[in-house]
């Protein structure tokens, strides 16, 4: 009878709470983000007083809230005891839109307690309103790599009285499919890295993303027994060497389609947004597996193709038969079904991007529009009114002009379509206003921001803030979105884009620094670092994405790591105009940079432990060393046309070319200094991942060759310490071992790139591919005082490229 007595009196006390105890009370109804906002909730309150609270659910007639103080979790809505608040009259309403992403965070005091509503118009939001609540009353603060969570003996609930509502209507990012490092390449993520991202989407009040990291095993799916599933133990017969086209899943593809599965129902669980894909989807990174053309032989594709992607799993299916529209169709609809929880809320499509076809400009033109009609026209069969996004890439680069563009809005149904114009930040044209679609037809303003290639912080905030602020006044304008092709580069920028997404209000790069510094650092350390981050964004802000701009494309390019390309060792007038312009953006802004790095040095020894800002200190760091590589060759460049005129002497080449390789060692020891950088702990962060619903991780022993194949390349070579030491330095110095023994034979003719310079770039291509990533891992000390020094000996080399100046 006693155990009894003790096991009832236990469950009283957990079900209903005691008198001075929290409780948590969720909804007996509504989408399961509600008791995902309790459970944060309690999780939260537990991380801050050390106290874990009484979680508990409302009865489906529950008419009055728990003993004690109490968090009312949902809107009347949901919530019985919210409801019956209303409608005893103790408040009038939440003055919320039901159904929407704003929330209402309110105190009532009632009986002697305090009752504390936290109510979105939805569960998504509901979960917004709980992350706010801790902003607003423990000072916790969130971001992509980690949460500040301040301690403290309790939470004050009195007087809260928060109605929040967000600008634009759509707000996230794009997550894309090449790989190199774990940072920075969703591909290598485990679930639990998913889990830690969309948790942070929430916490920035995002609510869209998009997976465009490849189609997992879609045509598996949709075709079994059709199309096989590659080789576990081998290279993707599909793939092509030294490329980022070499698709050789890291773990079996199997297992990748079941990650794709539980991300996406993990974000679908809290109210994410993701648009399916549909229309001609076939690309270099949705590619059609040739055992589909093997098993459906004569499958009509296009042949007229006239630049673009070229292998033959990249073509797109001929848009003239009917049987290919069935096709892509059977592709959307296996997403929907196998990914997508069987209910599409928003749809996108890319159309025949990145690619020209046909006889003519006007033939070009014609097949694109006939896509664009096709595909809304299979899509409204099925989904009359899910609305569809209109990607913008090929519109700024494949033969579009502006007023062909204006005219294919004119096509689409404005209630139900909407142009995605992810290039609206593009340095030398503004697009939204080209195309004429303010105040005309909806759009969201994106942000490309960078290729793969572009890992270190940059955006020209002039240019966006100007943009930005016509955006926001414009009724049409209905979202801001991050879509790049790099994910965790910049933090800076993904804090700027919460902050702007929700309330466009910080859009200059001084109120957004004041911002950050505030929310990402000890307050101490935050008034340090502002005078910093001020110094350091003008030199920043010297790179922005571009795509036919000839002074901003050469910085753009970072040529730094592709010493093999001809940017700097073929020099035609036209070339050294370019370089020159570059020039002088870039170096007045460097002269700052030593004493940042200094700064930062200085501060190591007391902040080396706190994670976010040794992060931060790497990356500002890593980027002043890509702008001083970036003027040390031009210095040279220049240097070398001034010694053909006979207007320089060799020991300035001399200098130029010292300065520079010491440059590329001082990045390396940057680098090594965090994971981030190693494509070897990359490689090993793989082993980490769990198996899902019986599927085991297995990792494919050639994904080291498909790793390097797909960081090596041309297009996708950065921050990667295995290339900076074992490839990038050496071709420098092959560069420069070229550069003056021409000099010193006295060859004062064009500077043009030689064929000895090719040979010397493979062998050491051939030798980085024949050496394991194990044994060029970086292997220095890591530590306040090893920082510290890496920081003190990169600001050093900078110093002799402003003194060069």
């Amino acid at each position: 009878m006693k155990r009894f007595l003790l096991c009832l009196l236990t469950l009283l006390t957990t079900e209903v709470g005691m008198a001075g105890e929290l409780t948590v009370l969720t909804p007996p109804v509504g989408e399961k983000a509600y008791q995902i906002a309790g459970e944060e909730f309690a999780g939260l309150w537990e991380k801050v007083t050390g106290q874990r609270p009484v979680l508990q659910q409302a009865e489906i007639d529950q008419k009055a809230a728990p003993e004690g103080d109490v968090i009312l979790i949902g809107s009347d809505a949901v919530n019985p005891v919210v409801h019956q608040l209303i409608h005893d009259a103790v408040i009038d309403g939440l003055g919320i839109e039901y159904g929407g992403d704003n929330y209402r965070i309110l105190t009532i005091p009632h009986q002697g307690r305090q009752l504390v509503i936290v109510a979105g118009g939805s569960g998504r939001s509901t979960i917004y309103a709980v992350y706010d609540f801790f902003r607003l009353r423990a000072g916790a603060e969130y971001f992509w790599d980690g949460d500040r969570i301040p301690r403290r003996d309790s939470i004050d609930l009195a007087g809260l009285d928060v109605l929040q509502k967000p600008h634009f209507n759509y707000r996230g990012l794009r997550y894309f499919a090449h790989r190199g490092l774990h940072r920075f390449q969703a591909e290598h993520w485990d679930l639990e890295d998913w889990q830690q991202e969309i948790d942070w989407l929430l916490k920035e009040r995002f609510n869209l993303f998009m997976l465009r990291t490849g189609i997992d095993d879609l045509f598996q799916r949709a075709f079994p027994g059709e199309v096989t599933y590659p080789p576990t133990d081998g290279q993707d017969p599909d793939a092509e060497d030294r490329s980022y086209n070499d698709r050789t899943s890291f773990w079996a593809l199997r297992y990748r389609g079941e990650l794709r599965k539980q991300v996406l129902q993990y974000a679908r669980d809290r109210g994410l947004l993701h648009p399916e894909d549909t229309g001609t989807i076939t690309h270099w990174y949705s590619h059609t597996p040739s055992s589909f053309y093997a098993s459906h032989p004569g499958f009509p594709v296009i042949t007229d193709q006239k630049s673009g992607y070229k292998l033959s799993t990249h073509a797109i299916w001929d848009i003239e038969a009917e049987r290919t529209w069935d096709t892509y169709w059977k592709l959307t609809e296996t997403h929907i079904r196998e990914f997508g929880g069987g209910v599409p809320r928003v749809f996108h499509t890319i159309g025949m991007a990145e690619r020209t076809f046909g006889t003519s400009d006007r033939d070009n033109l014609q097949r694109k529009l006939y896509v664009y009609r096709k595909t809304q026209q299979e899509l409204r069969e099925r989904y009359p009114d899910v609305p569809l996004l209109i990607a913008s890439w090929d519109f700024i680069g494949w033969k579009w002009t502006d007023q062909d563009v204006q005219r294919l809005t004119e096509e689409f149904d404005p209630q139900r379509t909407i142009i995605h114009d992810y290039t609206a930040d593009l340095a030398e044209k503004a697009t939204f206003r080209d195309w004429n679609l303010p105040g005309r037809f909806p759009w969201i303003f994106g942000i490309f921001h960078g290729f793969a290639r572009n890992s270190d912080i940059h955006e020209d905030y002039g240019i966006l803030s100007e943009r930005l602020r016509d955006a926001a006044g414009d009724g049409k304008c209905l979202g801001l979105v991050l879509w790049s092709e790099i994910s965790h580069s910049d933090t800076f920028l993904l804090e700027y884009l919460a902050e702007n997404s929700w309330e466009p209000q910080m859009l200059e790069a001084s109120q957004a620094a004041e911002k950050y510094c505030r929310a990402r650092y000890p307050a101490e350390l935050g008034k340090v670092m502002r005078p910093v981050w001020d110094a350091f964004l003008r030199l920043s802000q010297t790179q922005h994405w571009t795509m036919k701009s000839a002074d901003r494309s050469i910085l753009f390019r970072e040529p730094q790591f592709r010493m093999n390309g001809s940017e700097f060792t073929t020099l035609t007038p036209e070339r050294m105009e370019a370089i020159g312009a570059a020039q002088r953006r870039v170096a007045p802004e460097l002269k700052t940079a030593p004493k940042v790095l200094r700064q930062l040095a200085g501060l190591s020894a007391e902040w080396y432990s706190d994670e976010l800002w040794r992060r931060d200190a790497l990356d500002i760091a890593r980027t002043v060393a890509n702008r001083a590589l970036f003027v040390s060759l031009t210095q040279g460049a220049q240097r070398m046309e001034a010694w053909r005129e006979g207007k320089a002497e060799v020991a300035s080449i001399e200098r130029a070319a010292e300065v520079n390789l010491e440059l590329y060692d001082a990045l390396g020891e940057v680098l090594a200094q965090s994971d981030d950088f190693s494509m070897d702990a990359s490689l090993h962060r793989l082993e980490r991942a769990q198996e899902l619903s019986g599927v085991k991780p297995q990792v494919n022993p050639h994904a080291e060759m498909t790793l390097k194949a797909n960081a090596e390349n041309n297009y996708c070579r950065s921050h990667h310490y295995e290339l900076v030491r074992s490839v990038n330095r050496r071709e420098a110095e092959a560069y420069w071992n070229w550069v003056l023994k021409r000099v010193e034979s006295g060859d004062r003719g064009p500077w043009r790139r030689p064929a000895e310079l090719t040979a010397q770039d493979k062998t050491i291509a051939d030798e980085f591919y024949a050496t394991p990533l194990a044994k060029m891992k970086p292997t220095a000390a890591r530590g306040q005082a090893e920082l510290a020094a890496a920081l003190d000996r990169l600001a050093g080399c900078v110093q002799k490229v402003v003194e060069a100046e």
